[in-house]
């Protein structure tokens, strides 16, 4: 040895220190980047879904092959979800969102509290949606929802 370090050892290093700089640049592990991601997505999922949202934008969200099982057990495919329109006078927003990240597949739960003014109901929605990261894109490929009952009066 000549007291020079070999190219590969400095090549290794130096990914390292990039690593570490870009990680202390950003604060965020890849998977804290990602469950951002998916929360933003669950975002815009409920916009398109909303009345006047743009229902194209769940082409870009669902995966073609996804499948719902919605509250009353029906399965619903990408399709299905693309032609459905929206409740006149619904208002929709999700509490208690939590997301989970493995790598390429993440699950997002939370509950979506449903309001119709013109029918005159409110009704809370448990839901975990499954997404997976295809072709560099996060994609949900799965969803289910369920209705939770209100609480039983105590008499």
């Amino acid at each position: 040895m000549n007291g020079r370090l070999p190219f590969t050892t400095v090549a290794a290093f130096a990914m390292i220190a990039c690593a570490a700089a870009a990680f202390s640049r950003t604060g965020e592990t890849p998977a804290a980047t990602d469950s951002a991601t998916i929360a933003r997505l669950e975002q815009r999922w409920l916009a398109a879904v909303s009345p006047g949202g743009d229902r194209g934008k769940l082409d870009e969200i669902l995966a073609n092959d996804y499948i719902d099982v919605d509250w009353q057990g029906r399965t619903r495919s990408k399709a299905d979800l693309l032609q459905a329109s929206a409740a006149k006078g619904a208002t929709e927003h999700v509490t208690g969102m939590r997301v989970r990240v493995w790598g390429d597949t993440a699950a997002a739960t939370g509950i979506n509290h449903m309001h119709s003014s013109t029918k005159g109901w409110s009704v809370d929605v448990a839901f975990t949606d499954v997404f997976s990261r295809i072709d560099g894109q996060w994609r949900a490929v799965s969803s289910q929802e369920t209705l939770r009952k209100p609480a039983q009066s105590s008499h």
